[in-house]
């Protein structure tokens, strides 16, 4: 096994000692092969849920910046907007992205802003089915902020 593979792509790691842990003979008296390889998954299954979670905060707040301008809480929802696309990116190794459902992470985000204006009185409506920023826009090192609110405000007029 590639040890460097640990230090380039921790997800894929975690799946190639999850799949050797259970490649090898069970000795009774050593490992709980079975319940160790389930927990290392995990653990790369934990990446992906962290890194989606990033994308989803990061995507509610653009929306809200976009349907709610004038809002008091502005300022943090775009230096929020910054540390959520940061976070993003830094959890991100190259066995997680392919792995990433840009659908139901846009769901999640729709439903999250739908909810998180309605409380402020502000009724969200036609939010597009699917989602206007790519993967590859929202995971770029050089993210633009502006740049993706454009994209929104043309994806919902």
């Amino acid at each position: 096994m590639d040890a460097r593979t640990y230090e380039l792509d921790f997800f894929e790691w975690t799946q190639q000692q999850a799949a050797a842990l259970r490649s090898r003979p069970l000795d009774v008296n050593a490992l709980d092969t079975e319940r160790l390889a389930e927990e290392i998954e995990d653990m790369g299954r934990e990446q992906i849920r962290r890194t989606s979670s990033f994308l989803v905060q990061m995507l509610v707040h653009l929306f809200k910046l976009h349907l709610d301008p004038k809002a008091p809480s502005v300022q943090r929802w775009f230096k929020e907007v910054l540390r959520f696309q940061a976070d993003a990116v830094l959890s991100l190794s190259p066995g997680i992205k392919q792995r990433l459902d840009l659908d139901t992470i846009w769901r999640l985000a729709k439903r999250r802003t739908t909810a998180e204006l309605a409380r402020h009185n502000i009724v969200v409506k036609n939010l597009p089915d699917v989602c206007p920023l790519s993967l590859d826009a929202m995971l770029d090192v050089d993210f633009d902020t502006e740049k993706a609110l454009q994209t929104i405000a043309a994806a919902i007029t």
